[in-house]
């Protein structure tokens, strides 16, 4: 069984040249722009952010061909790129062709982010990259809220929506409410995708600790930064996601301990109990709600979805035509679930009853399909080189956050969450691809360079 830093360096070697200059930083700014998409919309505006992302595709792609990479034909994601065009194409039956065109570009970039990204990095590298760019996040939301806690004294609103005469309360960017406990909400504007930030923070941070490559100020710092921002942001999904992922973590590293030959075995068991437990929460999920303090309903979730599925039924197959986030003006998002503050929700909060609703039966299988492979392809790659070092770790713990999170948001099928399950099942690809070609005796040498 190889050593998957020895594949990692085959894999750098079948997708491009030895330059590393400007792409480890780039992926710095490719995730920080998707995980914090939100704040700098805040900032500048969607037409202004559109640009911005744009033109950061333009150069992640002239910097990724610049240092001599490319992208074997063999390590395209067959399951997200499928997704990706079903999306596109949705523009031919879509109940609106102008979002959906919208939607679909962006849709399409950031596939393409992913795509290079993990091309164009090794899993340690790309690993640093996603680390940098969500301890900026959490940075930028602490100094963010103490300015307005300490100075502003009121609620800060999206600089593009200062000179509206009225700005609703479920707009508002930051309340200011650090100084009295939270729950905060950072630059992301949301408290619920901070706090998950801070759980892939602290994924991040434990994996390049254990990988020895985060001394221990680093690890102090940084784990503490996470918590900190976990405790202010009271999210219960994420609160549910940190116990999963803790189990998850203690179960592989005991995993060491386990023979080789066995550990397929024992991880099919713990997967089953695993099953077997949310099955339980499921069925108790009211008693599940009252322990985490929150509605049996789940927030109000249960009314979204019920409304969403009624009108999946409409369009079964294929879909109303893919949106991503739901734009407020259009019918029937305008009307179909309201706040309190009377704004429209903007998505049905979960992945799975999102990609029905948009995509049809075949986009929800599809994604259904993705979230099943990929959660055994990096469960595998982890206990089959528990050995070797801990970086294989981490896609297995994001996987496991992420399949959290899709239960109760939509934010998988988009923005930095698509652009890690996009990054995820190319370099899982790649690994796999890499591995069956030096274990074939048979194999081409012709092979690894994509024919």
């Amino acid at each position: 069984m190889r050593d998957p830093i020895t594949t990692d360096r085959a894999r750098r070697r079948t997708v491009g040249g030895s330059r590393r200059r400007l792409l480890p930083a780039l992926g710095t700014w490719v995730f920080f722009l998707t995980f914090a998409g939100q704040g700098v919309r805040n900032v500048v505006g969607w037409w202004a952010f559109g640009v911005i992302a744009a033109l950061s595709e333009v150069v992640l792609l002239l910097v990724f061909l610049y240092e001599g990479h490319r992208v074997p034909r063999r390590a395209l994601p067959p399951l997200a790129s499928a997704y990706t065009v079903l999306c596109l194409a949705s523009i031919l039956w879509s109940q609106y062709p102008t979002a959906t065109a919208l939607a679909g570009a962006l849709m399409v970039a950031t596939t393409a982010a992913g795509v290079l990204l993990a091309c164009g990095l090794s899993l340690r590298e790309m690993t640093d990259a996603l680390s940098r760019a969500l301890e900026a996040i959490l940075v930028l939301s602490i100094l963010l809220e103490l300015y307005v806690g300490l100075f502003l004294h009121y609620p800060l609103v999206p600089v593009y929506m200062q000179d509206w005469d009225a700005v609703p309360i479920s707009y508002y960017w930051v309340n200011g409410e650090i100084l009295r406990g939270g729950p905060i909400q950072g630059i992301v504007g949301n408290r619920n995708p901070l706090a998950f930030i801070a759980l892939l923070t602290l994924l991040c941070t434990a994996v390049r600790w254990a990988d020895r490559r985060v001394r221990l100020p680093g690890l102090i710092v940084w784990s503490g930064l996470s918590v900190l921002v976990l405790a202010l942001t009271a999210s219960a999904t994420v609160l549910v996601a940190v116990v999963v992922c803790a189990v998850v973590t203690a179960v592989l590293w005991l995993m060491r301990h386990v023979p080789v030959a066995r550990r397929r075995l024992v991880s099919g068991v713990a997967l089953s109990l695993g099953v077997a437990l949310a099955a339980a929460g499921l069925g108790l999920h009211s008693q599940v709600t009252d322990l985490l303090g929150r509605s049996s309903d789940l927030s109000g979730r249960w009314e979204i979805w019920t409304r969403v599925m009624g009108l999946w039924e409409q369009h079964t197959i294929l879909g109303w035509g893919w949106v991503m986030y739901w734009p407020p003006w259009i019918s029937p998002f305008r009307t179909l679930v309201v706040r309190p503050d009377g704004t429209p929700t903007m998505s049905a909060h979960n992945a799975y009853v999102e990609a029905l609703f948009q995509t049809g039966v075949v986009g929800g299988a599809l994604i259904a399909v993705l979230v099943v492979m990929l959660v055994y392809w990096s469960f595998r790659l982890a206990t089959d080189h528990l050995d070797f070092d801990a970086s294989v770790l981490l896609p297995a713990l994001l996987m496991t956050a992420l399949v959290v999170q899709s239960f109760t948001e939509s934010r998988l099928l988009s923005e930095g969450n698509w652009v890690l399950v996009c990054a995820l099942e190319t370099w899982l690809r790649l690994h796999r691809m890499i591995e069956f070609e030096r274990s074939d005796p048979w194999a081409s040498p012709l092979a690894p360079r994509g024919r």
